[in-house]
């Protein structure tokens, strides 16, 4: 097919219109950092050196700009919807950019871990935080797919992690229900902004924090998978 004189390739359209949204994606996620969901699009536009225009071709509206965001945020975090999650350990410093490629040492694995969450989370959610997980009153379904996201993404991610931890910890089978909702809790953007705001903690030291905690929890859940179980010759009452 003989392209248009004067006029750019297909090839070449598409991969200016693909950078044209790259520019976009990440001014909204600045602006929206800093703004939460009352960024408006002339921000994001003036930014990205993109048109208001240009950026509704791209999102058709605003709610659709946000929710795109908010999926972008949680990419940047390592969070993926599960189809995206790696397959073996040698995979994860391409999902987590600094992570050991291993996890022979998991104490220094799971510090590492933390420390990037958090460290992370504080960076790319700034005060969309708060929006990402307030009710919101706008019914829209936009909206509605950020509610769906943020779940999806916390499930997902924090139950492959946790089974990573436990099976590197020795641990045989799904991890106990506890030991997921203890990585639920200290890898939560939530423990990054209490001890944060209320405790005046880097995200770093909140890293470090967390991380002791998930130590103890899968090693001392570890430990008690491989008690050796009750004598039952004797019973609960000692023989008696």
């Amino acid at each position: 097919m003989n392209e248009v004189p004067g006029q750019p390739s297909s090839s070449l359209a598409a991969e200016q219109q693909q950078l044209t949204r790259s520019r976009i994606a990440q001014a909204a996620m600045e602006v929206v950092a800093l703004r939460g969901f009352d960024a408006t699009v002339e921000e994001i536009a003036q930014l990205s050196g993109v048109s208001p225009r240009t950026i509704f071709r791209h999102y058709v509206s605003h709610d659709r700009l946000i929710a795109a965001t908010v999926k972008d945020m949680f990419e940047a975090c390592g969070r993926y919807p599960i189809e995206g999650l790696p397959r073996l350990v040698d995979d994860l410093d391409g999902w987590i950019e600094g992570l050991p490629r291993s996890i022979d040492d998991l104490d220094a694995w799971l510090e590492r871990l933390a420390v990037t969450i958090h460290t992370r989370s504080a960076r790319i959610f700034g005060r969309a935080f708060w929006d990402i997980h307030a009710p919101n009153g706008k019914a829209t379904q936009a909206m509605a797919e950020v509610a769906e996201l943020r779940r999806k993404y916390r499930l997902q991610g924090v139950g492959y992690l946790a089974a990573l931890a436990w099976s590197s910890a020795g641990g045989t089978g799904a991890p106990p229900e506890e030991v997921v909702l203890a990585f639920a809790l200290n890898l939560s953007a939530f423990t990054t902004q209490a001890l944060m705001i209320d405790f005046d903690r880097n995200p770093a030291e909140v890293g470090v924090l967390t991380a002791d905690i998930l130590k103890a929890f899968v090693h001392r859940a570890v430990a008690a998978q491989h008690l050796p179980p009750p004598d039952a010759t004797t019973g609960d009452d000692g023989g008696r």
